[in-house]
């Protein structure tokens, strides 16, 4: 545990330059998942890495299957509507390609019919948020995906909300508000938001 929660861990000089925008909410994520015995990790990500080092939008998938892949057990469910976007995941994460399973549909259906194991971290970051517009559309979908699979959450689960720190409250406003209403805490706000429950 400690090789991945201490400060210089691997996971912080492999990816802390690179992922500057999101490090630090992905770290704490992760830690949380790793000291939380859940017996996991199951992850559930909406919306997958789309390009080759494009740490601008998080490159999540590969952050979450390196890990994965560290702990030697787990799997990583990355979910896209685009195939397109899915066949450059994989090229992107083919290192961890046995870490993975690859979903090419709307994530809303994922969720719905999804009956694996209860879910360690959720993270959800489908829909683009729309730089100069109305951002209501992909507030409501990231609410609508977080209801969906509400109930299919690990005791422990770790959630993650990307596209936080924009205008009009982000992707995450409609989500976080639901959150909190439901009693979870909110571990750290920044690009993205941390949400575990009290």
């Amino acid at each position: 545990m400690n090789e991945f929660v201490n400060v210089n861990s691997w996971f912080e000089q492999k990816y802390k330059a690179n992922s500057s925008e999101r490090y630090f909410t992905f770290k704490v994520a992760l830690n949380l998942l790793i000291q939380s015995e859940s017996g996991g990790p199951i992850i559930v990500e909406t919306g997958t890495t789309r390009f080759h080092n494009d740490w601008g939008a998080g490159m999540s998938t590969l952050l979450f299957a390196d890990y994965v892949s560290h702990q030697k057990f787990g799997t990583v469910y990355t979910v896209d509507i685009l195939p397109e976007a899915m066949e450059q995941c994989k090229i992107v994460t083919a290192e961890f390609k046995d870490s993975i399973s690859y979903i090419v549909e709307d994530s809303i259906s994922f969720l719905k019919r999804y009956t694996g194991s209860e879910i360690d971290l959720l993270y959800l970051d489908s829909l683009d948020y729309p730089l100069g517009g109305d951002p209501t559309e992909c507030q409501e979908f990231q609410l609508k995906e977080f209801k969906t699979i509400e109930d299919k959450l690990s005791p422990k689960c770790v959630v993650l909300l990307d596209d936080n720190n924009l205008p009009g409250g982000g992707k995450t406003k409609l989500t976080k508000e639901y959150l909190i209403e439901k009693g979870w805490t909110c571990v750290l706000d920044y690009q993205q938001s941390v949400f575990i429950r009290r």
